[in-house]
């Protein structure tokens, strides 16, 4: 019984549904979001460095990293959503006056760390974005298929698997829908928990 129970806690249950649905979002929110905060990055570092011999520089660089710091905790925030597990800062306290803030935000590991995560979230969130997208549409669209095929346009040359709308084929195309929902289940929630992981070495 001992070593059952040890083999049997190496097959993680299915996700719930409402983990399935978190993983889903995070997956493709990764992809907006890793623009914007790629964006974010890329332009207030160029812009400060290319305007570092004047003294409108700093200021830029001030905010891009005071930016990254709150895409770091917004960050922080969502991975924490698959991980089930907060995940610690390591930011800096910004005190004193401007210059004491500037110079400690300089050394801040935190803001730093942002930076880094919102320039890595671009292709992370675009390979996130695409396996979600594309196995979730795959399972669903053979396990409905029976209700929409119909209405596909006639072709001469067909795979019948793909195109036929007669009954067998329409049931085949209904059991793999069902094969592959656990399939897609279980790969976006590891796809998930290990954005969600990289995200944690990144930001803590």
């Amino acid at each position: 019984m001992t070593d059952f129970a040890a083999a049997e806690s190496r097959f993680a249950p299915l996700p719930g549904l409402a983990t399935m649905g978190r993983d889903f979002t995070y997956l493709v929110l990764g992809l907006p979001l890793g623009i914007v905060t790629f964006t974010v990055a890329v332009t207030g570092f160029s812009l400060g460095a290319g305007l570092a011999i004047t003294l409108l520089g700093i200021p830029v660089l001030v905010a891009t990293l005071l930016a990254c710091r709150w895409i770091a905790r917004f960050e922080r925030a969502r991975a924490r959503l698959v991980l089930d597990a907060p995940i610690p800062s390591r930011e800096r306290t910004l005190e004193g006056g401007a210059l004491e803030r500037a110079r400690a935000l300089a050394a801040d590991r935190g803001a730093w760390g942002g930076a880094a995560w919102s320039l890595l979230l671009l292709p992370v969130g675009i390979a996130g974005f695409t396996v979600a997208i594309t196995l979730w549409t795959t399972a669903l669209g053979f396990l409905t298929s029976p209700a929409w095929y119909w209405a596909m346009p006639d072709d001469d040359e067909t795979i019948p698997l793909l195109d036929s709308t007669s009954l067998g084929y329409s049931v085949l195309r209904v059991l793999i829908g069902l094969a592959l929902l656990p399939t897609t289940a279980v790969a976006c929630r590891a796809l998930a928990a290990g954005t969600g992981r990289l995200a944690r070495s990144r930001l803590s």
